[in-house]
């Protein structure tokens, strides 16, 4: 991102879509633009993540949004709607853990078809994008986020841009848009060659990794061609670009390291084998609410579905509870806890990605992530009482 700031790309694409041809000209339309996109990326949330904060910053930053306001959005589109989508990889992920204990207990029926059936029950997802298109719709913010938003100045334009090109060189939107779309190709086609041609099996981190790198030497080519920079002066840029992400690299070791630790330790299991003294139609929601806290102390929503599913699928097996009630109070929990959580690494990644501090970004969204938790509480505990 900072190679394109520098290559003129952001202060070229702001003007052209404000000022030229008048496509984002209010508030309102600089939140739905990340928005759908971020739905759109379906495929893995680190994509997501980087693509809707990498085209929402600028448009923020000319509107005065807060830039917690897109760690937010980028966020609840970018984990959240990863396992709501059953073609994605983290759908590819849940099958793999869901056959053998399917095997187990002498189901025949495809783990995928399950899978699918459970997506209406991702109670907390539906209700999180439910929250997100609300209050852009409204415009109305609560908690911390509504005094972020109140702090939030609108920037001088000129004030905004980084664009270092020579005096002569115009600022170009296609200086950002061609680096975005060949790095969204990129992603999409490195998934499919993992996969071996299934976009769902691809490696979602390799892909991410291996595109952004492609992405760099593209780009180089891309703006030497233009005669915008020498290859010395973008080796500067991408330097500077790097030495902002250190301490996202470290962050992250840290939670990873800490989340290993808990399942090591085998935290999980031992919460979650307090599930088999509940009545039956309470195990519903006590499994999302164990999900949720075993989701925010590990930080990850991938490694809390490995844990849970061998063990409170069983459960809901022997209670009679149809099993696609409990994938999605099982994938509700964990996006909870990944949607919050100050170790998660899709937090970390959009604080970093958006320039907001990781507190801010857990403190402004937390409300919002509690009224959907709370909204798939109730429509699980009415679950359970229908059985």
């Amino acid at each position: 991102m900072s190679a394109v700031s520098r290559a003129g790309g952001v202060e070229g694409l702001v003007r052209y879509a404000t000022e030229r041809k008048r496509i984002i000209t209010t508030r309102r339309r600089a939140e739905l633009l990340p928005s759908i996109l971020g739905l759109l990326l379906f495929a893995d949330g680190t994509s997501s993540i980087t693509v809707t904060s990498m085209s929402g910053k600028p448009f923020f930053r000319k509107f005065g949004i807060p830039k917690e306001r897109l760690a937010f959005i980028a966020n609840s589109t970018g984990s959240a709607v990863a396992w709501f989508v059953p073609f994605g990889s983290a759908a590819a992920v849940l099958v793999s853990f869901l056959t053998p204990v399917m095997n187990n207990l002498g189901l025949e029926e495809n783990p995928f078809s399950l899978v699918l059936r459970a997506v209406p029950f991702h109670f907390f997802a539906i209700a999180l994008i439910i929250v997100l298109f609300v209050t852009i719709i409204t415009g109305k913010d609560i908690g911390p986020m509504k005094k972020a938003d109140s702090d939030a100045l609108c920037d001088d334009n000129e004030a905004v841009y980084d664009t270092d090109i020579p005096s002569e060189k115009k600022p170009l939107a296609r200086n950002m848009v061609v680096p975005l779309l060949f790095l969204v190709a990129s992603i999409f086609m490195l998934l499919l060659i993992s996969g071996n041609g299934n976009i769902a099996n691809g490696d979602g981190s390799m892909s991410v990794f291996s595109a952004g790198v492609l992405t760099l030497i593209f780009s180089a080519l891309f703006y030497r061609i233009q005669g915008i920079c020498t290859v010395d002066r973008y080796i500067s840029w991408v330097i500077e670009g790097m030495t902002g992400m250190f301490s996202l690299t470290m962050i992250l070791v840290l939670a990873y390291s800490f989340s290993s630790m808990l399942s090591v330790l085998g935290t999980a299991s031992y919460i979650a084998s307090f599930t088999v003294y509940l009545p039956g139609s309470f195990i519903l929601p006590a499994s999302l609410l164990i999900a949720a806290v075993i989701s925010y102390a590990t930080g990850t929503s991938g490694g809390t579905v490995s844990l849970l599913v061998p063990i409170l699928i069983p459960v809901a097996y022997v209670s009679g509870i149809p099993l696609q009630y409990m994938i999605g109070a099982i994938i509700s929990g964990s996006v909870f806890g990944d949607q919050s959580s100050p170790i998660s690494d899709s937090v970390i990644l959009s604080s970093t990605m958006t320039g907001t501090e990781i507190i801010n970004h857990v403190r402004t969204e937390l409300p919002y992530t509690l009224i959907a938790l709370l909204m798939a509480l109730i429509a699980f505990a009415i679950l359970g009482f229908t059985i």
